[in-house]
């Protein structure tokens, strides 16, 4: 019987332990790329907030050949993000007027091609 209770409990605190507690964006796609959007602090807020793009392609490996830039729609100063290492990460503090209604276009160039994708940022999960 203690056993048993034990055993539950560790399967609790392993179940718990593993759950994403990270607010993200809903993840989006640009030709064989996943791209992520974290924010830090982790729950958006008017003022500086750092994003941390992360990028992977079909394989789950990470792509460290991008060049990204962010933009606040209706904002023109664009911002290239930092790479962070050969990781798949990218970083950047952008200033948010309106967490619930701001836009972040992320701009992304390999080479000769380039995309744009839209992250309204009044999607974003809580934890």
């Amino acid at each position: 019987m203690m056993t048993r209770s034990i055993s539950l409990l560790c399967l609790a605190i392993v179940a718990t332990a593993c759950t994403d507690d990270v607010p993200h964006l809903p993840p989006q796609n640009w030709k064989n790329i996943t791209i992520t959007v974290e924010t830090r602090p982790p729950v958006l807020a008017k003022g500086m907030n750092e994003f941390l793009i992360i990028t992977s392609d079909d394989q789950r490996r990470p792509v460290h050949d991008l060049i990204v830039t962010l933009q606040i729609r209706g904002h023109e100063k664009r911002h290239q993000a930092i790479q962070d290492g050969h990781v798949g990460a990218y970083r950047r503090a952008v200033p948010v007027q309106d967490p619930a209604n701001d836009v972040l276009i992320v701009k992304l160039q390999r080479g000769e091609e380039s995309g744009l994708l839209e992250f309204p940022l009044g999607e974003q999960t809580a934890p």
